[in-house]
């Protein structure tokens, strides 16, 4: 009996002393909240990477988890490759509340579909979407990575609606002001005339509305096999009468 109470004494001052450790390496650091979502184990090496990065910049990381990273065990995970690779990181749960404004900047790595859709949808009923809008109502940056799902949703088996949907959100929280790093969405558009009457071809993942709006008597629209064309733009092709040819 008294060796398990010795035991648990020893584990309780080896837990504090840790934690002092940590408050004196974290003095004077800028904080970064974190927000991990999802329960996709396969961006935990990326998402890794990027904590690695900014711990070694310098920066203390508050870490929290979704509900679905909670009861998948990737929380269990992360915190076990993170503790191995991160100095100062510390783990919050708690729900933003009004004072809570200690922070530099809320980076939410590999978000999860679910979270963006409540973030474009501004349904505040989870905590990834709480700590963004308390992030961006208080003029905090709010940077986010893409999930496979939006970095390459023809490998999903996804219905096109529904990657064009999920596309429409990502245009939406960037508008919010959300950055989005690591999009990869190149401008250049380039044109032949031919025979048949005027083709253009895309190089684009998104196709919007706009793009669409500046043809003028385009025959022929030329897409990449993963590019999506959202809703108001298919309905403008087809006003146009445009046929729209998706590539290899």
């Amino acid at each position: 009996m008294e060796h398990q109470v010795l035991s648990r004494r020893l584990d309780t001052l080896i837990a504090q002393l840790l934690e002092q450790k940590r408050r004196e390496l974290n003095a004077g650091r800028k904080k970064i909240r974190v927000l991990i979502t999802g329960n996709n184990f396969s961006t935990l090496p990326a998402t890794l990477l990027s904590l690695s990065a900014l711990d070694r910049s310098g920066y203390q990381l508050l870490v929290s988890f979704s509900h679905s990273a909670r009861v998948s065990e990737l929380k269990t995970a992360c915190i076990s490759a993170i503790d191995s690779s991160c100095t100062g990181a510390l783990y919050i749960e708690e729900e933003p509340a009004e004072g809570d404004d200690d922070y530099n900047c809320l980076f939410l790595p590999a978000l999860s579909t679910n979270s963006l859709s409540k973030i474009a949808l501004c349904i505040r009923d989870n905590l990834a979407s709480s700590w963004v809008f308390h992030a961006l109502n208080r003029h905090k940056q709010v940077i986010a990575t893409l999930n496979p799902e939006c970095l390459d949703g023809g490998m999903t088996g996804f219905a096109l609606p529904l990657l064009n949907r999920l596309s429409e959100y990502v245009t939406t929280i960037e508008q919010y002001g959300v950055v989005i790093a690591g999009k990869k969405m190149p401008d250049d558009v380039t044109c032949n005339i031919g025979n048949a009457g005027k083709s253009i071809s895309f190089p684009k993942n998104l196709v919007t509305l706009s793009d669409i709006l500046t043809l003028s008597g385009v025959k022929n629209l030329t897409i990449d096999s993963h590019t999506l064309i959202t809703p108001a733009a298919q309905d403008e092709i087809r006003r146009q009468n445009i046929t729209v040819i998706q590539g290899s």
